[in-house]
């Protein structure tokens, strides 16, 4: 471990915390997960996954061993997504209403995102993230989890000020740091460190900050967090948002506090792998007090084209009860709007639901809108997990069915594995080649 790192930390806390902090290096890192969309009495009957309840988080648990289950059919169901214990503090400093239009700023790989569109299941996320391949990921897990309200953004923080200035409820920005707080678990964290990297970070993130602030409306809240113990990246950032930004710290949700230590401004928070069964955090839980007038522009309506015409129609003869949808092409795709709001001269990855193209006059539907919209699908296959049919339909085969002919969807515990198209009792497989697994297992 680096010795001036050590050092500040010698600063940062008493002679018998600093103790507890060497002593917990020497454990391993807990591993965690949260259940999505499932119980913890089905997931545990299909994994023998030995779970504990992490108390701050309603979906988490630790889990208590080191076998993977990456492979599991459940998984594949997005019933589950692992996130490191502490990494899931900083969504719960703020309790949600549900109807909240969010903006998680530096997303991937799309942990917080995803429990943030869990809390909102009335609003809109805007989820993030500047790597190109990164914003991938972050769409391929939002995606596995089968959400339908979040927008995927592969932007630069100052070009989405032009479009979403004063717009959003909560902006979450888990800050680039100097990943102290990982160094238990990350040898890159520990070998990139150095003396000088903390104010580097600092200077990156006031950057982003200013425009974070520029996107909130007034009285909207802000959700800080790293995951790095260096005064610089926390408490003077927060200072910053204070002195510099006009924002004032809240009270952080109580439920936290059993977890951490307060930082060197109150309510703020600090996650030591000695305080709790996880790495480090630094959090803080601010309100804007600014004036800012509220700044987005709707979607002007275009008038439907026979492409879309074709999409209604294909959701009118497969689906029933299902919500009003705004339908949007980009490229050769389109997409189901989670917001009305124009995005143009932005990198969009997805605009709520990837419903498909069009080709030769017949939709395609994608796996997105599969997972997204199975709920209302008339036609549906529903398996037990014990059932071969489901691993040979994640290996990309095809199964048999005595079900009606048209597209459906295979559902398992209530979760939406994926689609088909079923003709004569077979039914044809569109679970993405890239996901398919020949390595399954169902327990």
């Amino acid at each position: 471990m680096n010795q001036d790192y050590l050092m500040r930390m010698q600063e940062y806390l008493s002679i018998d915390d600093y103790n507890r902090l060497i002593e917990s290096y020497k454990e391993n890192p807990k591993r965690s997960i949260r259940l999505n969309r499932i119980s913890l009495e089905s997931l545990v009957e299909y994994t023998n996954m030995p779970l504990e309840k992490i108390e701050y988080d309603i979906d988490g648990y630790y889990l208590n061993n080191e076998e993977k289950y990456g492979n599991n059919v459940l998984h594949h169901l997005g019933a589950f997504y692992f996130q490191e214990p502490s990494a899931m503090a900083p969504v719960n400093m703020y309790e949600f209403k549900g109807n909240e239009r969010v903006l998680d700023l530096c997303a991937a790989p799309g942990g917080k995102s995803s429990q943030i569109a869990r809390r909102i299941p009335n609003g809109v996320l805007y989820s993030n993230e500047l790597s190109k391949k990164r914003s991938q990921v972050l769409f391929g897990n939002l995606e596995r989890l089968g959400f339908d309200n979040v927008v995927v953004l592969n932007e630069r923080v100052e070009n989405l000020v032009n479009k979403l200035e004063g717009y959003f409820d909560v902006i979450l920005v888990d800050a680039p740091c100097s990943g102290e707080g990982m160094m238990r678990k990350d040898e890159e964290a520990r070998n990139q460190w150095n003396p000088n990297l903390p104010l580097q970070c600092q200077k990156i993130d006031f950057s982003i900050l200013e425009h974070a602030s520029k996107m909130l409306k007034k009285d909207g809240v802000l959700i800080y967090s790293t995951c790095t113990f260096a005064r610089e990246e926390d408490e003077d950032v927060v200072e910053y948002l204070c002195t510099d930004l006009g924002f004032d710290v809240l009270s952080p949700n109580p439920c936290l506090k059993k977890y951490t230590k307060e930082g060197f401004i109150p309510n703020t928070l600090r996650f030591y792998p000695f305080t709790g069964k996880g790495e480090g955090q630094y959090m803080a839980l601010l309100r804007k007090k600014s004036d800012h007038v509220e700044g987005w522009r709707n979607i002007k309506k275009n008038k439907e084209n026979e492409e879309e015409r074709i999409i209604r129609k294909f959701l009118k003869e497969n689906l029933e009860n299902y919500p009003n949808l705004t339908i949007k092409k980009q490229g050769t795709r389109f997409y189901a709007l989670a917001d009305d709001i124009d995005l143009s001269g932005l990198t969009v990855v997805n605009y709520g639901i990837e419903l498909g193209e069009v080709q030769k006059g017949r939709f395609i539907p994608y796996h997105h809108f599969f997972k997204a919209l199975g709920k209302y699908f008339k036609n549906k296959l529903t398996l037990d997990m014990s059932d071969s049919r489901c691993l040979h339909y994640i290996r990309g085969e095809e199964i048999s069915a005595d079900i009606d002919n048209g597209f459906g969807v295979i559902e398992i515990e209530g979760l939406i594995l994926g689609g088909f198209k079923a003709s004569n009792k077979v039914l044809k497989n569109y679970y993405p080649k890239g996901l398919r697994n020949m390595n399954l297992i169902s327990e």
